[in-house]
């Protein structure tokens, strides 16, 4: 990596905003840093998805110095770089959103010299609609945008978020994560519906803009969660969690009680299935190889609500179904043509159907088209990159089809999924009523005149 000019040698230096985790010695993978679970997840979650794009990143660029800064901390000058980088990147994330305000960057971007390159950035909104940026990101992106080559962005319409705002530099690369295998093709496995082992990741945070539809979304991934229990080979991983994660690092009475935490938040206490689930082969990693060679070893398939607990096993050739809920998830399933349920319609979970059903025939011709592209990518912006060559052209056009699956519904299964989901509904709505009439009995008494104590008297 390092360069020889004129008898003097250069050190590759790289900067990275936001990358969010340790680097191991020689720059090529990232992990997180926790000595003490227990204590560490007492104080809140880790999302490991995040630590899984930077570790991406970092085996595919070749830098021989890393400096990390947080955006959070990016308004520290003390904190600032002394010297200068070969290049800035920004590891990708949702930061398209009307209440993420990046404005504290701007001053570090100012002074930053050399290109600033974003990698997978992204739009998150419950569903598909037109953004109202703070002026603060706006201007931010803008002094990217003049910094960079093109913006690495994760779909049409992230792309299309940046054009309504006047940026038009932008090449759909996806997100990093997919390319983790450095290689310019997959071969995704093929699955035998009835025996498969399957790896879930769940997500506690399906509401507002994390989706389109909260009560269908928890419901679904419910469901799935029921579904999964069923196969006693099948495992689950969390992502950073913070109830499952304790549960997993816990012992005794301490353990128990985040384990019925949990049930209680996915109203599945007393099945005992999901219990031997989240008791006995729930796991965690926060060390990203160790994540893979986990999934690599013990799962067939991914199915959740996760991300990148799908793309753990995708970039690996292990199939993934998505459940698609929110504007990230229905955008890079896509673009990528994996077979996705769409919890909008709201139907019951048969795993062995959709497992029969879902199409991967697109994928691995479609991932070698979206690797060109985000070779371009790299290579148009000056980066000091690992990947080999390209074996095709990158796309004419990003697709924008999902690629559902299609499951043959049993009747019987239907009936009984709709009269389960209408009693919940029924009994939610009553609750919901019962609270109303507490708070208006509760607002009447405030409101109600004191007796005059003097008058009592």
């Amino acid at each position: 990596m390092a360069q020889i000019l004129e008898g003097v040698v250069h050190m590759k230096k790289l900067f990275v905003l936001n990358g969010g985790a340790a680097v191991k010695p020689g720059n090529k993978s990232a992990f997180l840093k926790i000595d003490d679970p227990l204590s560490s997840f007492s104080r809140g979650g880790i999302n490991t998805g995040d630590v899984l794009v930077y570790d991406a990143m970092l085996k595919a660029l070749a830098y021989d110095q890393i400096k990390n800064l947080q955006f959070a901390h990016a308004g520290d000058e003390k904190l600032w770089p002394q010297e200068d980088y070969d290049a800035t990147v920004i590891r990708g994330s949702n930061y398209l959103t009307e209440t993420v305000d990046i404005s504290n960057v701007i001053p570090l971007l100012k002074k930053l010299k050399g290109p600033i390159v974003p990698v997978g950035v992204g739009a998150q909104a419950a569903k598909y609609k037109k953004l109202e940026l703070p002026k603060g990101s706006v201007e931010a992106w803008k002094i990217i945008a003049d910094k960079c080559e093109t913006i690495g962005v994760r779909g049409v319409y992230s792309a299309e978020v940046f054009n309504d705002i006047g940026i038009k530099n932008v090449r759909i690369i996806g997100c990093p994560s997919f390319y983790r295998n450095l290689r310019p093709s997959i071969e995704i496995r093929p699955i035998d519906p009835a025996k498969a082992r399957v790896g879930l990741t769940l997500n506690r945070y399906l509401s507002a803009d994390y989706a389109s539809n909260a009560t269908k979304t928890n419901r679904m991934q419910r469901a799935l969660i029921q579904a999964v229990a069923q196969r006693p080979v099948n495992r689950l991983y969390s992502q950073g969690e913070r109830e499952e994660t304790l549960a997993i690092f816990a012992k005794g009475e301490e353990k128990q009680k985040h384990i019925q935490s949990i049930l209680e938040k996915y109203n599945l206490d007393g099945d005992k299935d999901v219990e031997a689930l989240v008791s006995d082969r729930m796991q965690a990693f926060f060390d990203v190889d160790e994540w893979a060679a986990d999934a690599k070893e013990n799962v067939d398939v991914l199915v959740g609500f996760r991300l990148h607990g799908n793309v753990i096993g995708l970039h690996q050739g292990i199939p993934a179904v998505f459940f698609t809920y929110d504007s990230r998830i229905r955008e890079l399933s896509t673009l990528f043509a994996i077979p996705s349920v769409e919890v909008e319609d709201y139907m019951p979970i048969n795993l062995e159907n959709i497992f029969e059903k879902a199409d991967f025939s697109k994928v691995q011709h479609v991932y070698r088209l979206n690797y060109a592209e985000y070779h371009r990518f790299l290579t148009e912006n000056g980066l000091n990159h690992v990947l080999a060559n390209p074996v095709t052209a990158p796309p004419k056009k990003a697709l924008e089809k999902p690629n559902l699956v299609q499951t043959d519904q049993n009747l019987g299964e239907v009936t009984d999924w709709f009269q389960d989901e209408v009693g919940y509904m029924t009994g939610e709505i009553q609750t919901l009523r019962d609270r109303a009439w507490k708070l208006e009995l509760a607002l009447r008494e405030l409101k109600a005149p004191k007796p005059n104590a003097k008058l009592a008297s």
